[in-house]
């Protein structure tokens, strides 16, 4: 590897973000540029996250320069042992790692002259997407329901928040049906749920002929005792988002059958061990795991290698990569085009992620 170059950026968000989890108006991201000595120039980015709030853009940066001194002067011959040993040096930075990974394949694949998503096996050149809603008030939830879907978007993801009254989540969850009723729903909890509050809240739903698709990191964070609890609720798929962040995570929620799926996402695991977390849950549920691929707040530089490593794949049943309708515009062009609910590949891709700045 001849040079890695790294930049922070603050992008603002074109409208708050609220979860469970907190408000976010900007992202402080860290972009890397990473050039091969055969040839190929790669892009990765780590973005912050109110769900990792430690990844700081001072601590991704360094976490980056570290890994660009250890590597230089080195011939990426063998990706996965790079990778590995990226993990052990910097696993405390997930962020730094994942951006820095995705950078070392947009250049692999720069130099094969393919597109990233073609490493990873071509499955195939669209997506659709999935749209999630910040909380809000009932009424604005729902005004951003109806307008979605009169625009194509078919799966609504919702913010929820445990902490507030359970009344106020239920006319949210009301005010979205009512506004969009053939919507597929699912519900982001953003750990601020116990299993009593989430079979309550469940009960509700159910009173109230609402359909709930799947439930994703309704409890804290590896709270495997509450996973457990919730085995007695039934009724709705739970996925995993910050506890399953390794394989050792994923073994783990498969031994208990204490999830039904998992959302994998770049900033927590890289494009090498998110697909072996998928790889568990495929096999532990013989085929019947729901798979997602989300995303924290990237810029078209970190959602392209995400969306490269979804149409490579072609195994998810949900996209949530939707990072790019919320940040105001950049500078970056290329990698995918989206028209509305939907990514493609374009007609004749660049090598790499194509990405132009």
């Amino acid at each position: 590897m001849a040079r890695t170059d790294v930049r922070r950026v603050r992008w603002a968000l074109g409208t708050p973000f609220v979860t469970a989890l907190g408000l976010k108006s900007h992202s402080d991201n860290v972009v890397v540029r990473v050039s091969l000595a055969g040839g190929g120039i790669g892009l990765g980015e780590a973005s912050s996250s109110l769900a990792m709030p430690g990844q700081t853009g001072l601590g991704m940066a360094a976490a980056i320069r570290r890994l660009g001194r250890r590597f230089q002067g080195r011939d990426l011959r063998d990706i996965e042992q790079w990778v590995a040993e990226a993990w052990a040096a910097e696993g405390a930075w997930p962020t730094a790692v994942g951006a820095f990974e995705s950078a070392l394949w947009d250049a692999l694949a720069q130099r094969e002259g393919v597109p990233l998503c073609d490493l990873w096996g071509g499955a195939c050149r669209e997506l659709e997407t999935v749209l999630s809603l910040s909380v809000l008030s009932p009424a604005h939830m729902g005004q951003r329901a109806r307008r979605a879907t009169r625009l194509g978007w078919r799966f609504l993801k919702l913010k929820l928040n445990g902490r507030d009254r359970q009344s106020q989540d239920r006319d949210r969850l009301r005010a979205v049906h009512r506004a969009a009723p053939r919507a597929r729903i699912l519900l982001d909890l953003n750990q601020s749920y116990t299993p009593e509050g989430l079979a309550d809240f469940l009960h509700q739903a159910k009173g109230d002929g609402i359909p709930i698709e799947l439930i994703e990191e309704p409890f804290a964070k590896r709270d495997w005792a509450a996973l457990k609890e919730a085995k007695k609720i039934g009724g709705v798929p739970l996925l995993g988002d910050e506890t399953i962040q390794n394989v050792d995570d994923a073994r783990r929620a498969c031994r208990g059958s204490l999830l039904r799926g998992v959302n994998v996402k770049l900033a927590k695991s890289g494009l090498l061990r998110s697909r072996a977390i998928l790889d568990i849950f495929d096999r532990a549920l013989k085929g019947r795991a729901l798979l997602m691929v989300g995303c924290m707040a990237e810029s078209r530089v970190g959602l392209a290698a995400a969306v490269h490593f979804a149409l490579g794949l072609g195994m998810f049943d949900y996209v949530d990569l939707d990072s790019d309708l919320i940040l105001s515009p950049t500078c970056v062009r290329g990698g995918y085009e989206r028209d509305g609910a939907w990514i493609r590949l374009p007609k004749n891709p660049s090598p790499g992620l194509g990405l132009h700045q």
